[in-house]
């Protein structure tokens, strides 16, 4: 009979009003590699710390080892035998990989330090696995497959409940991927569990005896080892399969306001798309861009290639007609130990003359903006007054487009609600809206269309109808 290892019931836990483990049920076995699906971002962080340092829940129940470690009704501050392997693994850098092994662990309490019993000890036991590492090295000297084993072995020598494995193998060679996997099933034989996190179908079913699926802060399925290639494929990962099978092209419709044309820039690789004058569109990334590049070309810097245009006219002379609003924008946007009006009025000089040298212009515009009289420094509102704050600077701006950054990440549903009125307010004015979002879901009922980007420039296009329906299941294929 295999004995439990994990089992979390009904957990929930919430920040800012808002649910992200909501009902979660998990479990798993002494010995298992269980993957972790997640379709969004939801809750993911929150239950890394819920396993390791037992986060405070407002409902349901953490058992390890058929021992409850953490409830709704308390929680103790001790830490679990929880390991987390990922690009941030917290083996230090400047030691060598016997030092993080056996030295920098908790429970150890030596004094006399044998380099040569700790690297003779760390050789033994990598031999067992195959790999071959000089045990005196600095661990910022290992590649990212050598750093990935020091991790496991050094929870393994910790006696480790659970291992958390983030998305290991997207920073490595096939080759490597073979080769962690016999490190992997080499401690899963020895007793020790492993989570695997990642949404590479391929890689999951390489890895892990089972899948849980998560969406939304939950568990909404768990797939066994024979359904693993298939289910994920078939049920939940139709963009990936369809991207790599379809390319729509961008059509010529509308009266457009932008165009992104074949734009490279370090991590954006041959970027087309347009944006209709009073169009919300949704942008998904399944490329790994990273988004603060097409933010640094908005900001001014030159593409290497392509171009962008706003209604035909090269960007740079027209930057004002695109206004940009940052992801968690009340931190990255506002300067909290100024006013309400100064911060309302950064963008304001080149429509009223002589604004900063009256401070009674910029309080009049802001009463008229708030309908009220603010005082004191940004920093004394409430949250929901720095996101009016921001999103009326930006309509001050007068832009043609608004691109948002994540604008629904890590935020509670009185603010999601109060982002979408806000945007739906934009589009009324006529103006664009480009929404680029990590959960496909967030703002599909402000889209007008969405547009998928893919590997290797493949991208679709969907009407937001023809997107409800593929991927709510109301339509068959």
């Amino acid at each position: 009979m295999r004995r439990e290892i994990l089992r979390m019931e009904r957990v929930t836990v919430t920040e800012q009003g808002r649910k992200l483990l909501n009902n979660f049920n998990f479990q798993m076995f002494e010995g298992e590699v269980m993957g972790l699906v997640p379709l969004d971002s939801y809750g993911l962080q929150e239950l890394t710390d819920c396993l390791q340092d037992n986060r405070p829940l407002l409902y349901g129940r953490v058992y390890i080892r058929e021992k409850l470690v953490n409830t709704y009704a308390g929680h103790t501050r001790r830490r679990n035998r929880v390991y987390t392997i990922s690009k941030a693994e917290n083996l230090i850098e400047s030691l060598q990989g016997a030092d993080n092994v056996f030295l920098i662990r908790k429970g150890y309490k030596g004094f006399w330090i044998n380099d040569r019993l700790i690297r003779r000890q760390l050789q033994i036991l990598l031999e067992k696995v195959g790999i071959q590492i000089d045990p005196g090295r600095k661990v910022k000297e290992l590649r990212i497959l050598e750093k990935d084993v020091i991790g496991i072995v050094k929870a393994a020598v910790a006696k480790a409940d659970v291992v958390i494995l983030r998305d290991p193998g997207s920073s490595l060679w096939p080759e490597d991927k073979k080769r962690l996997e016999k490190v992997i099933r080499y401690y899963a034989g020895q007793g020790l569990s492993f989570i695997y996190i990642s949404t590479k179908p391929e890689e999951l079913n390489q890895f892990c005896d089972r899948v849980s699926v998560m969406s939304h802060g939950r568990i909404i399925k768990v797939l066994e080892k024979e359904e693993i290639a298939s289910s994920l494929e078939q049920h939940y990962f139709f963009p990936y399969r369809l991207l790599e099978t379809t390319k729509t092209e961008v059509e010529d419709r509308g009266e457009k306001v932008f165009r992104c044309e074949a734009m490279n820039y370090r991590s954006i690789r041959d970027m087309t798309f347009d944006v209709d004058r009073g169009e919300g569109l949704l942008i998904h990334d399944y490329d790994n861009f990273d988004w603060q590049d097409f933010i640094d070309v908005l900001s001014g810097e030159k593409p290497e290639s392509g171009s962008l245009w706003w209604k035909g006219k090269e960007i740079d002379k027209e930057r004002r007609k695109v206004g940009v609003i940052l992801e968690n924008p009340t931190e990255t946007m506002l300067y909290p130990e100024m006013s309400y009006e100064d911060n309302l009025c950064l963008c304001l000089e080149h429509n009223v003359e002589r604004l900063w040298m009256s401070r009674k212009k910029r309080r009049s515009i802001a009463r008229e903006v708030a309908g009220r009289e603010i005082t004191g420094k940004v920093k004394e509102l409430s949250l929901e007054e720095k996101y009016d704050l921001v999103y009326q600077r930006i309509l001050l701006q007068k832009p043609e487009i608004v691109f948002c950054f994540f604008p629904y990440r890590n935020v509670d549903v009185k603010i999601q609600r109060f982002i979408e009125k806000f945007l739906k307010r934009y589009l009324s004015k006529g103006i664009a809206v480009v929404m680029i979002t990590m959960d496909l879901m967030d703002g599909v009922s402000v889209a007008d269309r969405i547009l998928l980007f893919g590997k290797n420039g493949s991208r679709l296009i969907f009407d937001r109808e023809e997107f409800e329906r593929i991927a709510f299941g109301k339509e068959e294929k």
